[in-house]
């Protein structure tokens, strides 16, 4: 669901940037980004496809984390400018959060205070990400988030992937300071509470109102690329808690044929099977982490007949049992 959400333009700017960084401009790759115009607006699976790509050019090196440094304000268009012209980092993170869907649709960010921590967390509700998005992601936040406080030295308390941990780390401990959790519930970083008081270097409130009315003007006339596929998400989620979950059942709750169904999936590259899969292994992970629920019930709360069959589902898509997965929560 996420590989056909859309996302910003600007993002090209940032791979350009770092191609001519590296004087590597003579190549097709090169030429294909500047097709990207600061307005355009390219699916995540295009911009999972165009990492991919860098990281092939570079085999030795961490493209991800290296990427991530590189963001400046440019690379994220008027919310990054807008950030910048921001008083305070809680300022800025809560214009960040507001218009956060003028760099990407899909999953915002939760900003959330744990005693005395403040946690900016994504999940995977539209599915996941790639790895090299997630690194992008995080080591870009930070790098921003230093440029904006002009505190280079500035560092996380800690840093959580969702993918598993890679055979070396020593990447990630250069770039944030501190060790990275791997194979976590959601891609997350952390800071003190205190950083939110930090002054922005740039600070300018005249600018700020400005650009805060572009911003909202620029998010009014986005498309709605997230329309049908936050609705099906939704009904999925309902036809699972019923037991109803059959393309002919989802279909009569989004008010459609069943052919239509298959239509719109078909015209934005989705199958039905996988969603409903992916999205029964999400909620799989979230009840196994509650230890007051037995398998069986985790089984009829995703709509399985069975808890053998939720058993080797589980399985198959992730590799682990049920009970293994539960195990590895409750330790956590």
């Amino acid at each position: 669901m996420l590989a056909q959400l859309q996302l910003s333009g600007d993002l090209a700017g940032l791979l350009r940037d770092f191609l001519e960084q590296e004087g590597d401009v003579h190549c097709e790759l090169y030429t294909n980004l500047q097709s990207y115009s600061l307005s355009s607006r390219m699916s995540f699976a295009q911009w999972w496809a165009l990492l991919d790509k860098i990281q092939a050019r570079f085999p030795d090196r961490n493209i991800g984390l290296a990427l991530g440094q590189c963001v400046r304000s440019k690379h994220l268009g008027v919310l990054g400018y807008l950030t910048l012209a921001s008083d305070t980092l809680a300022d800025a993170l809560g214009a960040f959060q507001r218009y956060q869907r003028l760099l990407h649709d899909g999953e915002k960010a939760k900003v959330s205070i744990q005693n005395d921590i403040m946690v900016m967390s994504w999940t995977s509700d539209y599915g996941p990400s790639t790895q090299l998005s997630d690194e992008v992601l995080l080591a870009g936040l930070l790098a921003f988030i230093r440029q904006m406080t002009a505190k280079p030295d500035l560092s996380p308390l800690q840093v959580d992937f969702i993918f598993p941990a890679p055979e070396t780390t020593e990447d990630y401990d250069k770039v944030f300071n501190v060790a990275a959790g791997f194979s976590q519930p959601a891609t997350a970083i952390y800071f003190p509470l205190e950083y939110l008081n930090l002054p922005i270097s740039n600070s300018d409130p005249g600018l700020r109102s400005l650009l805060e009315r572009q911003a909202q003007a620029s998010l009014a006339i986005l498309p709605d690329s997230e329309g049908f596929a936050g609705a099906l998400r939704s009904v999925l989620l309902r036809a699972l808690q019923s037991g109803r979950s059959t393309s002919a059942d989802v279909a009569a709750m989004l008010n459609m044929s069943e052919r239509t169904l298959f239509r719109r999936l078909n015209e934005q590259g989705l199958n039905f099977k996988a969603l409903l899969s992916q999205l029964r292994v999400q909620l799989a992970r979230e009840y196994l982490a509650d230890s007051r629920l037995s398998l069986s019930e985790i089984a009829l709360l995703l709509g399985y007949s069975e808890q053998s069959a939720f058993n080797r589902a589980f399985k198959r898509e992730t590799g682990l049992t049920p009970r293994q997965c539960q195990v590895r929560k409750l330790r956590e």
